[in-house]
């Protein structure tokens, strides 16, 4: 089998197509009619592989700016060990909700930052979109940059 031929088979290849071993050419082309599940381990939701990603870094806040589920769902997804700061086991969130959908989550995103460092003082927050304040138009980048040049603290975008 050529390169080519084994990457393009290793494209078509959905591990969450029960039936994709058993798929003729043509058929693995078409795909599969069984999406992957949001929060599953194997993909699905963006915001969940940049929090296991991410989790490991144990001294720092992470914010999850969307709905309360989103943190929910997502929660001790992956493990970690620390031999110092605990703040990793806090599950912070924005709590976006139908208010903010329409009239946008900024300023709350904003005063979660400020109240996470006023309480928590973590040498860095990290800060997560999920889908619904990426649907709305919710700037982070511009959010975290007002944040961290109020507060004298690094605050991560992470756009997942």
């Amino acid at each position: 089998m050529s390169s080519l031929s084994a990457t393009i088979q290793d494209v078509f290849n959905e591990p969450g197509c029960g039936k994709n071993a058993n798929k003729s050419e043509a058929e693995r082309k078409k795909g599969c009619t069984k999406q992957l599940q949001p929060g599953g381990a194997a993909g699905g939701c963006a915001f969940d592989g940049a929090k296991i990603a991410l989790q490991p870094l144990t001294d720092v806040a992470h914010l999850i700016h969307g709905p309360i589920a989103c943190e929910g769902n997502s929660w001790d997804n992956r493990g970690a060990k620390s031999s110092g700061s605990n703040i990793w086991r806090t599950g912070f969130t924005t709590d976006i909700n139908e208010t903010d959908v329409v009239f946008g989550g900024e300023k709350r995103l904003f005063k979660a930052i400020r109240e996470i460092i006023e309480k928590y003082d973590p040498p860095a927050v990290f800060v997560y979109q999920t889908c619904v304040p990426a649907m709305i138009g919710d700037d982070i980048n511009a959010v975290c940059k007002a944040a961290k040049e109020k507060f004298g603290k690094p605050v991560i975008p992470v756009n997942s």
